[in-house]
């Protein structure tokens, strides 16, 4: 079996570039969209009320950076009351708040959760009363947590009631040789929709090897324009993004094969390891789910959606 195994080497490496990102595949994600500006707060406040906000969603078990961005948590804080009380030595500036915190798809501008806190702080100055504040945040709050599981039942939900409907866009794009598209919109919908994603796991395969087939003869030339620059780990490394479903992997292991018997000592045993290290660990299925996350990813970066705060709050 010694010849599937060339396509895991590459593919798995590279899978490291996208890190984090390809790990938020699969998971309920919940991407953070601040204002600009809030009266009343600096910027150094905005950013902390960010960090506490990323921290409520990521104590939740969820992604505080959706991939796809199409499910957010926006905040409103607003300063209703300030005064200076006399404190001993010095007097103490006190400000009452409050905290709404918001959870909305962006497609359909459909709100799913909302919650409102109020927060007092004190401090020497109105700024540090207003910073004081912001940390009595507690991230392990009973009611931010009722407050995000109501979200992410409803997100569950959706996906549950446009399962089929996903599923039907998918197609149509795999029709139209839109394949990264159909995988995007296939690896949007989180592992926690049951009723779904084993259907959507299946449906995203097929679009992969559909896809695969269509990248064939443009790996196959620049594998053999690298075997002719006499690049011939640079020429496995572009045989090894191959899936064997494709229609041109006997071709590829034939160059592979014309590759490796041209590769020096050093290179035909770095080679040689790298083919052990993964012939027991990785399965071939585990590694197309793990190809076709980084397709979704890389999709929707290139489709990346600015969300506007200023709009969505409308």
């Amino acid at each position: 079996m010694k010849k599937l195994y060339f396509l895991f080497i590459a593919l798995a490496l590279s899978l490291t570039s996208m890190g984090q990102a390809i790990n938020d595949v699969g998971k309920i994600s919940l991407s953070v969209v601040m204002p600009e500006n809030v009266e009343g707060l600096e910027i150094s406040q905005l950013s902390k009320l960010e960090t506490k906000i990323s921290q409520l969603v990521s104590v939740s078990g969820l992604a505080s950076s959706g991939y796809d961005n199409n499910f957010i948590i926006y905040p409103k804080f607003a300063i209703y009351e300030s005064y200076v009380g006399e404190g001993g030595m010095q007097n103490i500036s006190v400000v009452t708040a409050d905290l709404s915190l918001f959870i909305k798809q962006v497609e359909n501008n459909l709100l799913f959760s909302a919650i409102s806190k109020p927060l007092k702080g004190s401090g020497s100055t109105k700024v540090l009363a207003i910073s004081n504040a912001i940390s009595k945040i507690t991230i392990n709050d009973i009611d931010f947590k009722t407050f995000i599981e109501t979200g992410k039942f409803k997100i569950i939900a959706y996906y549950e009631a446009k399962c089929v409907d996903i599923i039907k866009k998918s197609d149509s794009y795999v029709k139209m040789q839109q394949y990264e598209q159909a995988l995007g919109l296939l690896m949007s919908v989180p592992e926690e929709v049951s009723s779904c994603y084993n259907q959507i796991q299946d449906k995203a395969i097929e679009a992969y090897k559909a896809y695969q087939t269509q990248k064939c003869s443009e790996l196959i030339q620049k594998a053999n324009t690298s075997l002719a620059g006499n690049d011939y780990m640079g020429a496995l490394n572009i045989l090894s993004e191959i899936d064997p479903s494709a229609t041109c992997f006997t071709e590829a292991q034939t160059i592979a094969k014309l590759a490796e018997n041209k590769c020096n000592a050093e290179e035909k045993k770095r080679w040689d390891f790298q083919m052990k290290q993964y012939d027991d660990a990785i399965s071939l299925e585990r590694q197309r789910i793990e190809a076709i996350k980084e397709i979704a990813v890389s999709y929707y970066k290139s489709q990346r959606r600015i969300v506007n705060y200023n709009y969505i709050v409308k």
